[in-house]
C-alpha cells in the first residue's frame, strides 16, 4: 500500500514536473510591453504603447526610427510566420520541413518569386529602400537580441537567419499571387473542356449575370468584356497530379472580401461611415498584424503584413480611410510553347527557334545529416517560366506570364498612401501599383467617398487568356497593358454610396476577367433600397448580414417540387418561415447549404467526370463557377445540363435534379445530426479551426473549433471546405469601421490574436469576439493616452 502511494506521488510529480517545463517552455520567448530596451541602430527615443488587445501604437520622432521600431516590434510577436513567408519566397521551405515542401519550393524557385523580388529592389527609389532598410534592421535588432527564439524553431532544430530588403519585397510578390484568381481556375477549364468540348464548357465558363451590380454606373453603356471567342484545343494530356500545395502563411486562394462606404448625405450623423472587410483563409498567428505608426510624415492605424513596413490592406490616417477587395483581374495567361525537336532547349517564335533563358537553381533540404543540396534548371521562354513540371493540371510545354513577375510597385503605391491626405493623392499613390489586382475603396474626413480600381489588364492580340493558348506563332500575345488612367474609378457619385464585393467596379471596353462574383452585391443593393439613412450601427450589422439571395432563389423551386415527397415533408417545414438567414441557429441554413451543393454536383458531375468534380470544381475557392451556371440556367427547366449524361434513355429536367438534391442533403444530414430536422443547427457543423502551421503535427497550437455564422454566398461571408464539410475555409477575419463624425467610435477586428507565440494572452484572445461580430476600439486619437509603455532606446555605447 505505502509503495503504491509512493507511486501514485511519483506520478502526481511527474505529471506537474511536464505541466511546468511545457508552461515554462511556451512562455519563455513572450515579449514584455513595459520597461525600458536599448537597441543597436535607433538614433532618438521610441515609445510603443499596447492596448489591451496587444496591438502596438508606436511614436518615434523619425521616419527612421518609426520603421526600425515596426521591425523590431513586428518581429517580436510573428517572427516564425515572417520566416515561412520569406522562405516561401526564396522557395526553401524545406529548409524547416524537408522532403515533404520539396514540390512545393520546386514551384515557387521555377516561378522565381525571389529572382523578381531582387530585381526589384534594385529599381526602387532610395527613400523607399530606406524605409525598408531601417525596417530590415528593426528585424534583425530583435533576431539578434531575443534571448528565447519562438519555439516553433527550437521544435525544427533550426534558426532563422538575418532579414535582408528581399524579403520584405518578396511578402508583396507572394500576396500579388495569392490575389490572382485564373493561375489554378485557368488549368481547371481547359481540363473540362478537353474533358467535355467546347459546348459543354461554355456552359462553365464563368460569366457576369447582366441582372448583377457594378460598384458604380460610371461607364455602364460599355460590354462587359465577357469571353465570347473560346476554342478549346486538346495540345496534350495533362501532367500527373503532384503536391502543390503551399506551406507559408500567405493563403493562396482568396475567394470573397467587401467594403461598404456611406458619404453624409445617406447616414445619420451627416458624415461618411467607411465599413470594411476583406475576407480572408483564417491562420494563425492572423494573416495581417494591427499597428499604428506616428512619425515624420506618418500618422496611419490599420493592418500590416508582417514583413512590410507600413499599413497596407486597410487603413486610417486621420485624413484618409482605404480598404482593398481583390479585383480579380486575368494578369496571368499560360502558353503552350513548341519545343525544337533536335534542341530541348529552343522554343519556336514567329522569327525561328529562340534559347530558352536557363537559370540555375538550388533546392536546399533538410534531412537528418544537415542540409542537402539539389540542383535545379528553370527554363524561361518569352511567355515566362516553364511550369509543366510544378503544376498540377498544366499541359506540356507550358510557360506562365504573369504580371508580378515584373516590378510590382505594391511598396511604392502603398506607402505612398499611407500619407495621401485627399482624393487625388490617393490616385496618385496607387497609380505606382501594377499588380495585385485590388479594387479600393476611399473615405476622407472631408465627407468624400470614391474608390479606384488597381489592375494590369493585358491587351491581347487575341483572345482573352481564360484557357492556355499557343505560344509559337505570336497570335495570342500581350501587346501592352490598359493604362492606369483608363482604369474604372468614381468619386462622390450621385447615389452617395459604394461598395465592392469582388464583383465589377464599372463596364469596360476592354476585357477585365471572367471571374468577378455577384451573390453578396445583390444582397448589398437589397439592404440599401429598403433604407434611406445608416445610423453607425446599421453599417456594423450590415457587415455581419448573412441572408442568401441564393436561398431566396432556390427555396421557391424547392418547396414546389418537393411539397408531396412524403419522405421531405419533415425537412421541408424547416423553410416555412425561414428568412433566409445563414445563422448559427438555423437549421434551414444547414438543409439549403446541404442542398444547393448536391444540387451543384448533381447537374455538374455527371457532365465533367467525378475527378473533375471532386479534386477540383467543387473546390471552395471555385464554388462560384458552379453557382454562376446555375444562377443563370435556374428558370429553364429543361436546359442540357440538368440531363443527366449517365442515363440516356432517360431525359432529367431542372426540377428532377432539385428533388434528388433534396433527398441528398436529407440523407447526408440524417446520417451526421440524426433524423430530427430541428436539431440540423448550422453552428452544430459550420465551424471555424484557425490553424496553426504546424497544427496537424502538434495540434495543441490550433484553436478549438468555434461556432461560426454566414455561408459561401452571405456578406458575412463563411466559406466552407466542400471536402471537410462544413469547416468554415474563409471569412471576415480583418475588418475595420471608421466614423467620419467621431474617430473615438472606430474599431477593427484581425483574429485570433496579435501575437504568433503560444500561450501569449495576445494568441487568441479576440477569437471568440471576432466569432461573435465583435471588434476592438481603434484608439487612433488616444493612443498616446495608453497606460503600457515600452521604450525603446539607442543603445549607450560602452
Amino acid at each position: 500500500m505505502k509503495a503504491l502511494k509512493i507511486s501514485i506521488t511519483v506520478i502526481i510529480i511527474l505529471a506537474l514536473a511536464v505541466v511546468i517545463s511545457f508552461q515554462i517552455f511556451f512562455r519563455l520567448p513572450h515579449p514584455g510591453y513595459s520597461g525600458t530596451t536599448q537597441l543597436e541602430g535607433l538614433t532618438s527615443k521610441v515609445e510603443v504603447r499596447t492596448d489591451d488587445y496587444g496591438v502596438p501604437h508606436i511614436f518615434a520622432d523619425n521616419e527612421a526610427d518609426l520603421f526600425f521600431a515596426q521591425g523590431f516590434i513586428t518581429a517580436r510577436e510573428r517572427m516564425f510566420q515572417m520566416d515561412m513567408t520569406r522562405l516561401a519566397g526564396r522557395g526553401e521551405l524545406s529548409t524547416l520541413f524537408g522532403e515533404v515542401t520539396i514540390d512545393t519550393d520546386r514551384f515557387l524557385k521555377t516561378v522565381g518569386f525571389y529572382r523578381a523580388a531582387e530585381a526589384e529592389y534594385k529599381l526602387l527609389p532610395r527613400e523607399l529602400k530606406d524605409v525598408i532598410n531601417a525596417y530590415t534592421d528593426g528585424v534583425n535588432a530583435y533576431l539578434d537580441t531575443a534571448k528565447h527564439l519562438p519555439r516553433e524553431y527550437v521544435i525544427l532544430g533550426v534558426d532563422p537567419e538575418l532579414w535582408k530588403p528581399e524579403d520584405t519585397v518578396v511578402s508583396g510578390s507572394l500576396m500579388a499571387y495569392s490575389l490572382t484568381r485564373s493561375k489554378k481556375a485557368d488549368l481547371i477549364l481547359y481540363r473540362i473542356g478537353q474533358a467535355v468540348g467546347e459546348d459543354i464548357l461554355n456552359y462553365i465558363i464563368p460569366s457576369y449575370p447582366d441582372f448583377a451590380p457594378t460598384v458604380s454606373m460610371a461607364g455602364d453603356n460599355h460590354p462587359s468584356g465577357i469571353n465570347e471567342d473560346v476554342t478549346v484545343t486538346l495540345y496534350s494530356k495533362p501532367n500527373p497530379p503532384r503536391n502543390d500545395t503551399f506551406y507559408f502563411s500567405i493563403p493562396t486562394e482568396i475567394p470573397a472580401s467587401n467594403w461598404m462606404i456611406f458619404s453624409g448625405t445617406r447616414t445619420t450623423t451627416g458624415n461618411p461611415i467607411f465599413a470594411a472587410s476583406p475576407d480572408l483563409e483564417p491562420t494563425i498567428p492572423a494573416l495581417f498584424y494591427l499597428i499604428h505608426l506616428k512619425g515624420g510624415d506618418y500618422d496611419v492605424i490599420g493592418g500590416s503584413l508582417p514583413g512590410a513596413p507600413g499599413v497596407n490592406v486597410l487603413g486610417f490616417n486621420g485624413k484618409v480611410a482605404w480598404s482593398t477587395v481583390n479585383g480579380r483581374v486575368d494578369e496571368l495567361d499560360y502558353f503552350i510553347e513548341k519545343i525544337n525537336p533536335e534542341n530541348p532547349n529552343q522554343y519556336l517564335t514567329e522569327e525561328g527557334y529562340e534559347d530558352f533563358e536557363i537559370v540555375e537553381e538550388t533546392l536546399r533540404i533538410k534531412t537528418e545529416d544537415g542540409i542537402k543540396e539539389e540542383k535545379l534548371e528553370v527554363k524561361i521562354s518569352r511567355h515566362g517560366p516553364m511550369i509543366s513540371d510544378v503544376m498540377t493540371l498544366a499541359p506540356e510545354n507550358c510557360a506562365m506570364m504573369w504580371v508580378g513577375l515584373q516590378p510590382t510597385g505594391i511598396f511604392e503605391g502603398f506607402m505612398a498612401l499611407n500619407r495621401a491626405g485627399n482624393f487625388d493623392e490617393f490616385r496618385s499613390a496607387l497609380s505606382h501599383i501594377r499588380t495585385p489586382t485590388l479594387n479600393i475603396g476611399y473615405a476622407d474626413i472631408q465627407g468624400n467617398i470614391g474608390y479606384q480600381y488597381v489592375a494590369s489588364p493585358p491587351i491581347r492580340k487575341k483572345g482573352d487568356g481564360t484557357l492556355p493558348v499557343s505560344g509559337h506563332n505570336g497570335e495570342y500575345e500581350w501587346v501592352g497593358y490598359v493604362p492606369f488612367e483608363e482604369l474604372p474609378y468614381d468619386y462622390n457619385p450621385d447615389k452617395a454610396y459604394l461598395a465592392s464585393f469582388n464583383n465589377p467596379p464599372q463596364r469596360t471596353t476592354y476585357h477585365m476577367t471572367n471571374y468577378f462574383l455577384f451573390e453578396r452585391a445583390l444582397r448589398f443593393e437589397e439592404i440599401v433600397k429598403g433604407r434611406d439613412k445608416f445610423s453607425l450601427e446599421n453599417v456594423r450589422k450590415m457587415q455581419l448580414d448573412t441572408v442568401s439571395v441564393v436561398a431566396k432563389r432556390w427555396v421557391p423551386h424547392i418547396i414546389r417540387v418537393c411539397k408531396e415527397a412524403e419522405e421531405l415533408t419533415s425537412p421541408l417545414m424547416l423553410f416555412e418561415k425561414w428568412d433566409y438567414s445563414i445563422d448559427i441557429e438555423s437549421s434551414a441554413a444547414t438543409l439549403f447549404n446541404s442542398f444547393y451543393f448536391h444540387m451543384m454536383e448533381n447537374t455538374l458531375e455527371d457532365e465533367i467526370g467525378e475527378e473533375l468534380w471532386v479534386d477540383h470544381l467543387s473546390q471552395p475557392y471555385l464554388i462560384y463557377i458552379p453557382d454562376m451556371v446555375l444562377a443563370r440556367i435556374v428558370e429553364d427547366n429543361e436546359h442540357i445540363l440538368f440531363d443527366n449524361a449517365g442515363t440516356t434513355d432517360i431525359k432529367e429536367i431542372r426540377d428532377d435534379i432539385i428533388k434528388r438534391s433534396m433527398k441528398d442533403a436529407v440523407e447526408e444530414l440524417s446520417e451526421r445530426l440524426g433524423d430530427k430536422p430541428e436539431n440540423w443547427a448550422w453552428g452544430e457543423v459550420h465551424r471555424m479551426v484557425f490553424k496553426h502551421p504546424m497544427g496537424s503535427k502538434l495540434s495543441f497550437f490550433n484553436l478549438s473549433p468555434i461556432s461560426t455564422q454566414g455561408d459561401d454566398f452571405t456578406i458575412n461571408a463563411g466559406l466552407w471546405d466542400t471536402h471537410n464539410a462544413y469547416e468554415m475555409k474563409s471569412g471576415g477575419v480583418i475588418r475595420m469601421v471608421v466614423d467620419f463624425s467621431d474617430l473615438e467610435n472606430s474599431t477593427m477586428m484581425s483574429p485570433p490574436g496579435q501575437s504568433g507565440h503560444y500561450m501569449s494572452p495576445y494568441y487568441d484572445d479576440v477569437a471568440e469576439m471576432w466569432a461573435e461580430g465583435e471588434q476592438i476600439p481603434m484608439y487612433y486619437l488616444s493612443g498616446k493616452d495608453l497606460p503600457e509603455v515600452l521604450t525603446l532606446k539607442p543603445k549607450e555605447q560602452e
